[in-house]
């Protein structure tokens, strides 16, 4: 992780003129992205591609759930179920709906908290896995510090808007790393739709990545938005054997930058390898 840290600096620091002249130019980039903070690794070599304030903190909204879930994962392998309470219920505006006093599985309610984002299931979890809710989010505060996070602050397990709530795009591409390496979690952020049964009804829950089986190599993501946060994404996507991760915060529009940052990723990786193979001859 220090290689991506020295990176982003390094580009950074890279002169506009200097920017211009590189190719599909990063200037021209820069105008067309619109996030406050974007961050672009390939995820390999841990090399960056595009950084934009990468440890400004801002509000995470419900990329957040990425930590959630690791949590829940490392301490429960997703085995297990949960008695529903009220306090669980009590939250908008995204929820299942859960009802109080039904057992629903750890597994199920990971699904719904990364496919669907409901914010009940992340408070159902947080309750079952940490005791309560204050001493999960105290839990979740120390994972992200043994992550190598030192710019965020966690304060409620779903990423709802609360004074001081806030991650960096390079903290959250720690978290999210660490969240794809489990290979469960990884494939339910790239699940496009599941029935998921609960005692309210059965529902199909739909992944909120509107890339997901549209943009070409789009693989497992996690989204947010709020009115404060505007939006928010950490993504994975796949071409030729190549695999990007990015990073957006207070984005105006997630799935423009998305896609204006991984084709700029990818065109990269295209150049380079006709540059060598043109070299090799």
């Amino acid at each position: 992780m220090r290689r991506i840290v020295a990176s982003a600096l390094l580009l950074l620091q890279l002169p506009l003129a200097e920017a211009a002249t590189q190719p599909n130019s990063l200037a021209s980039l820069n105008q067309q992205v619109q996030a406050r903070s974007a961050l672009l690794v390939d995820a390999s070599s841990g090399r960056v591609l595009f950084s934009r304030n990468p440890t400004e903190p801002l509000p995470p909204a419900s990329t957040l759930k990425l930590l959630t879930a690791l949590l829940v994962y490392e301490r429960t392998h997703l085995d297990g179920k949960v008695v529903i309470e009220q306090a669980d219920t009590l939250v908008e505006p995204s929820r299942i709906p859960l009802q109080t006093g039904e057992t629903v599985p750890v597994r199920t309610l990971v699904q719904s908290l990364l496919i669907g984002s409901d914010n009940d299931s992340a408070l159902a979890l947080a309750r079952h896995t940490g005791g309560s809710v204050e001493k999960f989010v105290a839990l979740m505060n120390a994972r992200a510090r043994e992550l190598g996070c030192t710019n965020s602050l966690f304060l409620n397990p779903n990423g709802l808007p609360a004074p001081g709530q806030v991650t960096t795009a390079l903290d959250l591409l720690k978290i999210f790393q660490a969240a794809m390496a489990v290979p469960e979690l990884r494939e339910i952020c790239r699940t496009p739709r599941l029935a998921l049964r609960t005692a309210a009804a059965v529902q199909t829950l739909k992944n909120h990545n509107k890339l997901l089986g549209v943009y070409p190599g789009m693989g497992p993501a996690k989204t947010g938005w709020t009115l404060r946060s505007r939006h928010t994404f950490a993504a994975s996507a796949t071409r030729d054997g190549h695999e990007l991760h990015l990073i957006l915060l207070h984005s105006a529009n997630k799935w423009t930058d998305a896609k204006a940052l991984f084709d700029f990723g990818f065109e990269q990786f295209r150049r380079e390898e006709n540059t060598s193979a043109t070299a090799g001859k």
